[in-house]
């Protein structure tokens, strides 16, 4: 059976007359290229070149062959310069938005990567820890967390993909881990100030949980964002809970635990139903999909 990529192989020797021409153009080495050829010639059951002293020079067949990969190279080229041209002239706005925890550390950093290929498409990033209302027009694509397997994030007019597993555990500073050591176990909350939770984040897996089984332990300051908690963290005010990606991504804290099953989560992509097949919502959705996927390790916690 031929594979294609050989033909690049073949075109590079006819056109350079050497394997060593053709290794220096395609940015490979010597072998590389006389491998691939053997292994073209063997599929075809037929010599392409012939060696001469002047270097190597096409049968008749391998003219044929060569004609036949310098038409894919340009049908492949035409193909990039179309594809190319498409992502230069796909416009429209997207509006998403996320926990500003998620925004900073996944969406942020990425954008400029997105935008380099779509220029046209202008992304409004709503870093907001408010669940905002994608089915009447609040934003059109959104990240969200949820408990796993026990409820979803989609609601009426919506539809969504799971991409990946959201690790939760209990942080402190370094400092504060220092001079009062860190909850070895759950029991062990009892003893530590916490850091507490007020606002839209009350309700997320961590926030419930710390809710519960640190009923009656000191509260030493309360946050109603993910972004201040860290800060608060940091300043060595207690212990408390967070999603192991941005516990994990400041060095100042550390982690008390592995993460905690009970509070583990799901990360799902959420798009506005009737905005789900506008050509700029589906590429960019499906490219920060792709991007979000690469970080599912860091997520998870591992």
């Amino acid at each position: 059976m031929i594979d294609w990529d050989d033909l690049r192989f073949v075109l590079a020797v006819a056109r350079g007359g050497s394997a060593l021409r053709a290794a220096q153009s395609l940015g490979v080495n010597q072998t590389t290229v006389m491998r691939r050829m053997t292994r073209l010639e063997a599929a075809m059951g037929a010599e392409l070149f012939e060696s001469r002293q002047s270097g190597y020079h096409l049968t008749p067949l391998g003219q044929s062959v060569a004609e036949t990969a310098a038409s894919v190279e340009k049908e492949i080229k035409a193909l990039e310069h179309a594809a190319g041209a498409k992502q230069r002239t796909l416009t429209g706005s997207v509006r998403v938005t996320t926990p500003e925890m998620l925004a900073n550390i996944l969406i942020t950093p990425w954008l400029r990567t997105f935008r380099a290929s779509y220029p046209g498409i202008l992304v409004e990033l709503a870093a907001d820890d408010r669940r905002l209302d994608l089915a009447r027009g609040e934003a059109d694509i959104a990240l969200r967390a949820s408990v796993r397997h026990r409820e979803s994030p989609l609601s009426p007019g919506t539809v969504g993909r799971r991409l990946a597993r959201v690790g939760w555990s209990l942080y402190c500073s370094r400092a504060y881990a220092e001079e009062h050591g860190v909850p070895a176990t759950i029991e062990d909350i009892a003893r530590h100030a916490v850091v507490g939770f007020d606002g839209a984040i009350a309700d997320l897996p961590g926030p419930r949980f710390l809710a519960r089984v640190a009923a009656n332990s000191h509260i030493s300051a309360r946050c109603n964002s993910l972004t201040n908690l860290v800060l608060t963290l940091r300043a060595g005010l207690g212990v408390s809970t967070l999603p192991c990606i941005a516990g994990d991504s400041d060095p100042e804290l550390v982690r008390c635990q592995p993460p905690i099953a009970e509070i583990e989560g799901d990360l799902w992509l959420v798009l506005r139903e009737n905005a789900k097949t506008a050509p700029h919502m589906r590429v960019f959705a499906d490219l920060l999909a792709a991007h979000v996927r690469t970080f599912r390790s860091r997520l998870a916690g591992e």
